[in-house]
Protein backbone atom coordinates (compact mmCIF):
# COMPACT_ATOMS: atom_id res chain seq x y z
CA UNK A 1 0.00 0.00 0.00
CA UNK A 2 1.52 3.48 -0.79
CA UNK A 3 1.78 6.44 1.37
CA UNK A 4 -1.01 7.69 -0.95
CA UNK A 5 -3.46 5.19 -1.42
CA UNK A 6 -3.46 4.14 2.78
CA UNK A 7 -4.84 7.73 3.79
CA UNK A 8 -7.34 7.70 0.77
CA UNK A 9 -8.76 4.47 1.76
CA UNK A 10 -8.96 5.06 5.48
CA UNK A 11 -10.87 8.52 4.39
CA UNK A 12 -13.12 6.20 2.42
CA UNK A 13 -13.97 3.94 5.01
CA UNK A 14 -17.22 1.81 4.88
CA UNK A 15 -18.75 3.81 1.59
CA UNK A 16 -16.02 2.09 -0.35
CA UNK A 17 -16.63 -1.28 0.59
CA UNK A 18 -20.39 -1.14 -0.13
CA UNK A 19 -19.82 0.13 -3.71
CA UNK A 20 -20.53 3.57 -3.01
CA UNK A 21 -19.06 6.14 -5.00
CA UNK A 22 -20.14 9.11 -2.88
CA UNK A 23 -18.72 13.18 -3.17
CA UNK A 24 -15.94 12.60 -0.61
CA UNK A 25 -15.05 9.49 -2.78
CA UNK A 26 -14.75 11.83 -5.90
CA UNK A 27 -12.39 14.02 -4.21
CA UNK A 28 -9.98 11.82 -2.77
CA UNK A 29 -10.03 10.42 -6.51
CA UNK A 30 -9.39 13.65 -7.80
CA UNK A 31 -6.60 14.60 -5.28
CA UNK A 32 -4.60 11.62 -6.34
CA UNK A 33 -5.36 12.70 -9.44
CA UNK A 34 -4.27 15.78 -9.12
CA UNK A 35 -0.93 14.51 -7.62
CA UNK A 36 -0.29 12.08 -10.66
CA UNK A 37 -0.77 14.24 -13.38
CA UNK A 38 1.47 16.68 -11.94
CA UNK A 39 4.20 13.39 -11.69
CA UNK A 40 3.93 11.90 -8.32
CA UNK A 41 5.45 8.55 -8.76
CA UNK A 42 3.67 7.37 -5.70
CA UNK A 43 0.11 8.67 -6.88
CA UNK A 44 1.22 7.34 -10.26
CA UNK A 45 0.87 3.59 -9.02
CA UNK A 46 -2.06 4.36 -6.32
CA UNK A 47 -4.24 5.45 -9.45
CA UNK A 48 -3.27 2.86 -11.07
CA UNK A 49 -4.17 0.46 -8.91
CA UNK A 50 -7.66 2.02 -8.41
CA UNK A 51 -8.22 2.44 -11.73
CA UNK A 52 -7.13 -2.04 -11.87
CA UNK A 53 -9.09 -2.76 -8.62
CA UNK A 54 -11.69 -0.42 -9.21
CA UNK A 55 -11.60 1.32 -6.17
CA UNK A 56 -13.51 4.64 -6.40
CA UNK A 57 -13.90 4.45 -10.33
CA UNK A 58 -14.75 2.03 -12.83
CA UNK A 59 -12.78 -0.84 -12.95
CA UNK A 60 -10.20 0.15 -16.56
CA UNK A 61 -7.18 -2.39 -16.64
CA UNK A 62 -5.92 -0.31 -19.85
CA UNK A 63 -5.56 3.27 -18.17
CA UNK A 64 -4.37 1.15 -14.78
CA UNK A 65 -1.47 -0.44 -17.67
CA UNK A 66 -0.58 3.44 -18.72
CA UNK A 67 -0.66 5.04 -14.51
CA UNK A 68 1.89 1.93 -14.30
CA UNK A 69 3.95 2.68 -17.08
CA UNK A 70 4.40 6.26 -15.89
CA UNK A 71 5.32 5.14 -12.58
CA UNK A 72 7.37 2.10 -13.91
CA UNK A 73 9.29 4.80 -16.07
CA UNK A 74 10.68 6.08 -13.02
CA UNK A 75 12.00 2.94 -12.15
CA UNK A 76 8.90 2.24 -8.97
CA UNK A 77 9.28 -1.12 -8.82
CA UNK A 78 6.11 -2.44 -7.69
CA UNK A 79 4.76 -1.09 -10.86
CA UNK A 80 6.98 -2.78 -12.83
CA UNK A 81 5.86 -5.94 -11.21
CA UNK A 82 2.15 -5.47 -11.90
CA UNK A 83 3.13 -4.42 -15.40
CA UNK A 84 4.96 -7.81 -15.74
CA UNK A 85 2.06 -9.89 -14.17
CA UNK A 86 -0.28 -7.69 -16.93
CA UNK A 87 1.61 -8.21 -20.04
CA UNK A 88 2.12 -11.89 -19.05
CA UNK A 89 -1.32 -12.82 -19.08
CA UNK A 90 -2.74 -9.56 -21.86
CA UNK A 91 -4.58 -7.93 -19.35
CA UNK A 92 -5.16 -4.50 -20.55
CA UNK A 93 -2.29 -4.71 -22.63
CA UNK A 94 -1.82 -6.92 -25.22
CA UNK A 95 0.00 -10.16 -24.20
CA UNK A 96 3.81 -9.84 -24.56
CA UNK A 97 5.76 -12.53 -22.89
CA UNK A 98 9.14 -10.82 -24.32
CA UNK A 99 8.00 -8.09 -22.46
CA UNK A 100 7.04 -9.56 -19.18
CA UNK A 101 10.46 -11.23 -18.88
CA UNK A 102 12.48 -8.08 -19.65
CA UNK A 103 10.04 -6.69 -16.82
CA UNK A 104 9.81 -9.40 -14.48
CA UNK A 105 14.13 -9.45 -15.02
CA UNK A 106 14.31 -5.21 -14.00
CA UNK A 107 12.55 -5.64 -11.16
CA UNK A 108 14.18 -8.59 -9.45
CA UNK A 109 17.47 -7.24 -10.57
CA UNK A 110 16.14 -4.50 -8.24
CA UNK A 111 15.37 -6.25 -5.85
CA UNK A 112 11.87 -7.49 -6.08
CA UNK A 113 11.72 -11.28 -5.34
CA UNK A 114 7.70 -11.84 -6.09
CA UNK A 115 9.52 -10.84 -10.18
CA UNK A 116 12.29 -13.56 -9.36
CA UNK A 117 9.52 -16.21 -8.59
CA UNK A 118 7.18 -14.94 -11.34
CA UNK A 119 10.15 -16.15 -13.45
CA UNK A 120 11.12 -19.05 -11.61
CA UNK A 121 7.43 -20.28 -12.19
CA UNK A 122 7.49 -19.26 -16.04
CA UNK A 123 11.19 -21.11 -16.84
CA UNK A 124 9.65 -24.51 -14.90
CA UNK A 125 7.01 -24.53 -16.49
CA UNK A 126 7.43 -23.55 -19.89
CA UNK A 127 4.83 -20.96 -19.20
CA UNK A 128 5.23 -17.84 -21.97
CA UNK A 129 8.89 -19.31 -22.63
CA UNK A 130 10.66 -22.26 -23.48
CA UNK A 131 11.15 -24.66 -20.86
CA UNK A 132 14.50 -24.24 -18.85
CA UNK A 133 15.30 -25.88 -15.51
CA UNK A 134 18.33 -24.25 -15.31
CA UNK A 135 16.90 -20.89 -15.50
CA UNK A 136 13.98 -21.72 -12.84
CA UNK A 137 16.73 -23.09 -10.71
CA UNK A 138 18.48 -19.57 -10.49
CA UNK A 139 15.19 -17.72 -10.10
CA UNK A 140 14.01 -19.87 -7.60
CA UNK A 141 17.23 -19.78 -5.46
CA UNK A 142 17.34 -16.17 -5.40
CA UNK A 143 13.88 -15.95 -4.09
CA UNK A 144 14.60 -19.03 -1.96
CA UNK A 145 17.47 -17.15 -0.30
CA UNK A 146 15.26 -14.11 0.42
CA UNK A 147 13.29 -16.14 2.87
CA UNK A 148 10.07 -17.30 0.25
CA UNK A 149 8.96 -20.69 1.49
CA UNK A 150 7.71 -21.57 -1.75
CA UNK A 151 10.79 -20.72 -3.75
CA UNK A 152 12.80 -22.52 -0.67
CA UNK A 153 10.72 -25.94 -1.35
CA UNK A 154 11.26 -25.89 -4.99
CA UNK A 155 15.26 -25.06 -4.69
CA UNK A 156 14.97 -28.19 -2.25
CA UNK A 157 13.20 -30.35 -5.07
CA UNK A 158 14.82 -29.39 -7.49
CA UNK A 159 18.08 -30.53 -5.93
CA UNK A 160 16.56 -33.53 -4.33
CA UNK A 161 15.64 -34.49 -8.12
CA UNK A 162 18.24 -32.99 -10.29
CA UNK A 163 16.66 -30.42 -12.24
CA UNK A 164 18.42 -27.63 -13.37
CA UNK A 165 21.16 -28.29 -10.81
CA UNK A 166 23.14 -31.34 -9.66
CA UNK A 167 21.67 -33.87 -7.29
CA UNK A 168 22.77 -32.80 -3.98
CA UNK A 169 20.82 -34.57 -1.02
CA UNK A 170 22.14 -32.33 1.71
CA UNK A 171 21.52 -29.04 0.13
CA UNK A 172 17.63 -30.78 -0.45
CA UNK A 173 17.48 -31.15 3.08
CA UNK A 174 18.41 -28.09 4.09
CA UNK A 175 15.82 -26.17 1.86
CA UNK A 176 13.84 -28.19 2.52
CA UNK A 177 13.89 -28.03 6.24
CA UNK A 178 13.84 -24.18 5.40
CA UNK A 179 9.95 -24.57 4.27
CA UNK A 180 8.59 -26.98 5.97
CA UNK A 181 9.15 -24.57 9.32
CA UNK A 182 7.41 -22.19 7.48
CA UNK A 183 4.47 -24.72 7.30
CA UNK A 184 4.92 -25.20 3.15
CA UNK A 185 3.00 -28.71 2.98
CA UNK A 186 5.30 -29.48 -0.57
CA UNK A 187 8.28 -29.09 1.40
CA UNK A 188 6.79 -30.99 4.33
CA UNK A 189 6.07 -34.34 2.02
CA UNK A 190 9.35 -34.07 0.39
CA UNK A 191 11.35 -33.76 3.12
CA UNK A 192 8.85 -36.60 5.16
CA UNK A 193 9.37 -39.16 1.82
CA UNK A 194 13.25 -38.58 2.37
CA UNK A 195 13.34 -39.65 5.83
CA UNK A 196 10.89 -42.43 4.99
CA UNK A 197 12.93 -43.78 1.86
CA UNK A 198 16.75 -42.99 2.85
CA UNK A 199 16.65 -40.92 0.05
CA UNK A 200 20.37 -39.44 0.47
CA UNK A 201 20.11 -38.85 3.86
CA UNK A 202 19.62 -41.43 6.79
CA UNK A 203 16.12 -43.15 7.28
CA UNK A 204 14.02 -41.76 10.14
CA UNK A 205 10.45 -42.89 9.91
CA UNK A 206 9.41 -40.55 13.04
CA UNK A 207 10.33 -37.60 11.67
CA UNK A 208 8.64 -39.12 8.22
CA UNK A 209 5.21 -39.71 10.21
CA UNK A 210 5.80 -35.93 12.15
CA UNK A 211 6.23 -34.38 8.48
CA UNK A 212 3.80 -36.35 6.45
CA UNK A 213 1.58 -35.69 8.35
CA UNK A 214 1.80 -31.76 8.71
CA UNK A 215 1.84 -31.85 5.20
CA UNK A 216 -1.61 -33.52 4.80
CA UNK A 217 -3.02 -30.79 7.34
CA UNK A 218 -1.58 -28.23 5.31
CA UNK A 219 -3.27 -29.42 2.32
CA UNK A 220 -0.61 -31.72 1.05
CA UNK A 221 -3.38 -34.39 0.32
CA UNK A 222 -1.21 -37.49 -1.22
CA UNK A 223 0.44 -37.38 2.25
CA UNK A 224 -2.58 -39.64 3.35
CA UNK A 225 -2.19 -42.31 0.74
CA UNK A 226 1.61 -43.24 2.89
CA UNK A 227 0.25 -42.48 6.05
CA UNK A 228 -2.71 -44.94 5.82
CA UNK A 229 -0.34 -47.79 4.40
CA UNK A 230 1.87 -47.36 7.56
CA UNK A 231 -0.80 -47.09 9.54
CA UNK A 232 0.43 -43.47 11.19
CA UNK A 233 -3.12 -42.31 12.14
Amino acid sequence: MTRILLPLLLLLGTSLYAGHITEMNKKAFMHVKERADKGDTHSQFALGGMYFQGIVIDKDHKKAAEWFQKAADKGYVKAIFNLAVMYHKGDGVEEDQEKAVELFEEAADDGDHKSALHLADMYYTGNGVEQDYKKAFQWYKKAADAGYPIAQSKVGTMYKRGFGVDKDPEEARRYLEKAALQSCGEAQFELGQMYLEGDGIEVNEKEAESLLKDAYLNGKKEAKKILDEKNWN
